[in-house]
């Protein structure tokens, strides 16, 4: 059951890639003229180009983020906004994704968040390097021992735009894996000067093309949290994201932020059955940026995180019936069990548990179903692990999983 389940997700992410391609060619045949421009056109002309960050990363024409600078300049920044409602409360989220900046582009990204948000609530999920390439231009003070920093002092546009950031707080998260700045952005014209609030969430617990595992995990949904703390002055204010393309991590980051409060609405309770809401969210995302949730490890990760919350938001409403099945100690198994048996379960509720904590991957990846073990990878080189089954390579020492990793089996009590 398991094993095509896991073939279900591949499946499932097969069918995305396939839409993004259609939507794609229709965006080509867009801007080469054959058809009129609708919602697909990437932003591909040359004003844009030297902004991206990746070539093959870039916002709908018709879905992005304009810069305010003076009429007939280069208004463009690879960023788009995202809007989204939850089912039962109606809530409005409103985001804005986008690339890390580079080193010309920072003024941009700053004039950005001055237009469009204040306060700001920055979140940040990549680190300035990794595997030596840079994924993002270090585009803020980071640290109080020079709490200055200067943007815009050639003053590109001409219409006085040069605001200075200064970092007025520094919070290490440690054990979280969070850096939080405390940031005042102040702009001065002839008119007089003016200081905005930013909250700069940092994250360090989530390498490029990978999923958090463990304590990195937990951090990543404490984040989630912090992120809306901060935002709840002006809860329809936009939150910036970016990881480094703005399509990955950052479309990881807002499908669990929108999946968690409709768990916690209660929207999730009931689903019919021919009802997948992570790939309806996945594909509404992609409607507004393309390739966000870029990789299958990473909407595998949307549904295991899914999985884990449903069921405990499960055990938290059906106490009785939770103890009854067995199913109120922690571990993979007892959310297996959860989902794949009706111990106490109310018919509706069984349906919902099999869809997101079985179609979540309770089982090895490359390896078929547990079957009564829980196989876990340990790396072949370095000895660390144990590793996530959808990770590809070792965090601590880069090694491919397929290339030097070797698989070890950690029998469950029952």
């Amino acid at each position: 059951m398991a094993n095509v389940l896991g073939k279900d997700i591949h499946q499932k992410f097969l069918d995305l890639e396939s839409t993004q391609r259609q939507r794609i060619f229709l965006g080509q045949q867009e801007e080469q003229g054959d058809s009129e421009q609708g919602s697909w056109s990437g932003c591909g002309w040359d004003g844009a180009i030297i902004r991206n960050r990746y070539a093959n990363v870039v916002p709908y024409e018709k879905n992005r983020v304009n810069l305010n600078v003076p009429e007939g300049t280069n208004d463009y920044i690879n960023a788009s906004p995202i809007t989204l409602r939850t089912t039962k409360s109606k809530t409005v989220l409103n985001y804005i994704a986008t690339q890390g900046p580079k080193s010309d582009t920072v003024p941009h990204f700053w004039r950005m968040v001055w237009h469009e948000t204040s306060p700001a609530v920055i979140i940040m999920l990549t680190r300035l390097w990794e595997s030596d390439r840079e994924k993002c231009y270090p585009y803020y003070p980071r640290s109080l021992d020079a709490p200055d920093m200067e943007i815009n002092s050639n003053d590109e546009y001409g219409d006085g735009f040069v605001p200075n950031i200064r970092l007025v707080n520094l919070d290490d998260y440690e054990e979280d894996r969070t850096l939080v700045r405390e940031m005042y952005m102040t702009l001065t014209t002839e008119n007089g000067s003016e200081s905005r609030k930013i909250w700069h969430l940092q994250f360090g617990g989530w390498p490029d093309f990978l999923v958090p595992e463990g304590r990195d995990r937990e951090a990543l949904l404490r984040l989630i949290e912090v992120s809306r703390e901060k935002s709840n002055e002006t809860p329809t204010n936009p939150r910036i994201i970016h990881c480094s393309a703005g399509v990955g991590r950052t479309g990881v980051f807002i499908a669990l932020d929108w999946l968690l409060q409709e768990l916690e609405e209660g929207s999730l309770d009931e689903v019919e059955d021919d009802n997948d809401p992570v790939m309806t969210l996945v594909d509404t995302l992609r409607q507004q940026r393309m390739m966000m949730v870029q990789g299958e490890a990473q909407l595998a990760f949307i549904y295991d995180v899914l999985r884990e919350k449903w069921r405990e938001r499960w055990i938290k409403l059906h106490p009785e019936k939770a103890e009854r099945s067995g199913s109120t100690n922690s571990g993979p198994e007892e959310a297996e069990r959860l989902g794949a048996t009706n111990s106490g379960l109310e018919e509706p509720a069984l349906h919902v548990a099999e869809r997101i904590n079985l179609n979540s991957g309770i089982f090895n990846y490359n390896k078929g179903p547990l079957q009564g073990s829980e196989r876990l990878w340990y790396c072949g080189s370095c000895g660390d692990g144990p590793i996530g089954v959808w990770n590809p390579v070792c965090v601590t020492c880069g090694h491919k999983r397929d290339d030097c990793c070797t698989l070890s089996e950690l029998l469950l009590s029952k």
